[in-house]
């Protein structure tokens, strides 16, 4: 991976592949025994606008580990999507200015807890189921005992097809806290929260038409 100090639009053909170089690193750098994982990464980012597609049909990028080989890519394989492990396909104007790093735990909370917000609203206009993918890992039931790293009860952490560990702990030990993300022209204007959730209830009515356009909507 370049050391120079880059930054990309979201979603572009650069972002998936720094992403998914970073991804791969920093796996390879905590020494696991990758024998022991069938494990997979995938974000596909839909609705990503034509000028940042760069060629591809998907945006998006993967990690994944299968029979003992770690790799990792800007496009989503379906061998990939067939392992267990955490993947999901999100709207690029939900999260595009709030993913400025990936694998970091600066902001977490705060951009968990305006998502949750954002989806919620839009499921009030009928946009959406009102949940997001992380939602679990902000509020959970702590007399249930989920898993810490997925928020689900049916399983504990040592036992998580999702985070299992060892993956989990080297995804988030990414100590890099540099802003790399530019701002995109197609969500300029939108009010926003401190880091950069797109906060539609104080949108107006022309905003709100804008923004679910860029969904699809």
């Amino acid at each position: 991976m370049d050391d120079d100090f880059e930054k990309w639009e979201f979603g572009c053909l650069k972002w998936c592949e720094f992403a998914s170089q970073l991804g791969v690193k920093l796996i390879s750098d905590a020494s696991l025994d990758l024998s022991k994982f069938e494990w997979g990464f995938s974000e596909e980012y839909k609705q990503t606008p034509e000028r940042l597609m760069d060629g591809r049909e998907v945006a998006g990028y993967h990690l994944m580990i299968h029979e003992g080989k770690l790799s990792g890519g800007p496009y989503i394989p379906d061998e990939c999507l067939a392992l267990p492990g955490f993947h999901v396909a999100v709207e690029w104007a939900l999260i595009a200015h709030s993913s400025y790093l990936p694998f970091n735990r600066i902001g977490h909370e705060e951009r968990g807890e305006a998502q949750v917000s954002l989806r919620r609203a839009l499921k009030e206009v009928g946009i959406g189921d009102g949940k997001w993918a992380l939602e679990s890992r902000l509020k959970v039931n702590e007399d249930a005992k989920p898993c810490r790293a997925c928020g689900s009860v049916e399983h504990e952490r040592k036992d998580c097809p999702i985070w299992p560990v060892g993956i989990g702990e080297a995804l988030a030990s990414n100590l890099d806290n540099r802003w790399r993300l530019l701002r995109s022209q197609e969500l300029e204007g939108f009010p926003e929260s401190d880091w950069g959730v797109p906060v539609f209830s104080e949108m107006d009515d022309q905003q709100k038409a804008r923004f679910k356009k860029l969904l699809g909507h």
